[in-house]
């Protein structure tokens, strides 16, 4: 319930701040567990990808966020789990785990960080394990555009990546390695979009 207020509250902001747009949501696959792999520009990113999907969403988010006992609770609220960022945090593995496995959508910022121009970092190739662990595709989101005032802000959704080849036999981490470059020039093949 408060999820759902929130939501309707933040989407008309967007809209009427951002004149947000939305493309592709009908390459959010309807059921199952879904991972939303999407670039991360901004503070307001987060929002606007959950604004956008046709689906209710968890966030994985940076650990520090949660540090702030209000603002903690809130994001919790909404949805929110944390993340050590710079170590194996198998607790925010297993918990992203779980959230596919109960046919959850999930959406994490692969580049680990806000990131201003693609190649500036590279995808982590873990999220592709992790959709691979948990057979579940990943759908590459992009925002485009700026957060201010009438800024005309678009979320893309593209098609969904499956990687069934490898649910019997896990990749090696070159394979790992091509596969979320791969990811990465799905998420920025939005960039030039307008």
């Amino acid at each position: 319930m408060f999820y759902n207020i929130a939501r309707a509250a933040v989407a008309v902001f967007y809209k009427i701040a951002f004149l947000i747009t939305y493309i592709g949501r009908e390459n959010v696959p309807q059921e199952g567990g879904v991972l939303l792999c999407s670039n991360h520009r901004s503070y307001f990113d987060p929002p606007a990808v959950a604004v956008a999907s046709p689906r209710r969403i968890s966030i994985m988010a940076k650990e520090e966020l949660f540090r702030n006992p209000v603002f903690g609770r809130l994001i919790k609220a909404l949805g929110a789990y944390p993340i050590r960022r710079g170590k194996g945090d198998a607790g925010a593995v297993m918990a992203t785990l779980k959230l596919l496995g109960a046919g959850g959508t999930t959406l994490v910022f692969p580049e680990g960080t806000r990131v201003r121009e693609a190649g500036e970092k590279k995808i982590n190739p873990g999220i592709i394990r992790i959709a691979i662990k948990a057979k579940v595709p990943i759908v590459p989101c992009y925002t485009n555009g700026k957060y201010r005032l009438f800024g005309r802000l678009k979320v893309y959704f593209g098609k969904p990546i499956y990687y069934e080849e490898y649910y019997d036999a896990a990749p090696d981490a070159e394979t790992l390695d091509r596969l979320a470059g791969e990811l990465m020039g799905s998420i920025y093949s939005f960039a030039e979009k307008r």
